[in-house]
């Protein structure tokens, strides 16, 4: 299994100095997907999830620009890349989201995010037994069966 397999592919993005008050209505139109922070040209620079936003709770959402909420964009993940790997640089990292770009492409422009939810998503739906070895689970991960 590949990152393209389970990357969603609708990417959702804002620009560095839009405001606090455009991501969060970008989320809330696009099923509260993390957003993509692009320059100009298009190229990512970073990336804000829910949980950078909660953070900004009861403040004036009007006076923070995005760039000052991302989580800087720092890993070039290949949408070819096996899965497992995607897999131990969330954990090594502790990134929640990894962009995906187009190493081909030139520029890093956005084509997919692959979040841990995505992950779990599709572990969700594999029996019990077959998913530790497509993934290849470290044992202690594997769920204690009666």
């Amino acid at each position: 299994m590949r990152v393209c397999d389970l990357m969603d592919r609708e990417v959702t993005v804002c620009h560095l100095d839009d405001t606090l008050d455009q991501v969060v209505r970008l989320m809330k139109s696009n099923q509260y997907r993390p957003v993509i922070v692009v320059d100009l040209s298009g190229e990512v620079w970073g990336v804000i999830s829910r949980l950078a936003l909660i953070r900004f709770f009861g403040e004036d959402l009007y006076e923070i620009r995005a760039e000052d909420v991302m989580r800087p964009y720092k890993f070039d993940v290949d949408p070819q890349w096996p899965i497992e790997k995607a897999i131990d640089l969330m954990q090594r990292t502790r990134y929640e989201h990894l962009t995906i770009i187009d190493p081909h492409a030139g520029p890093k422009r956005p084509i997919g995010i692959l979040s841990s939810f995505n992950i779990v998503w599709f572990m969700s739906r594999i029996e019990t037994g077959h998913y530790e070895q497509i993934l290849k689970m470290p044992r202690e991960w594997y769920p204690s069966c009666p």
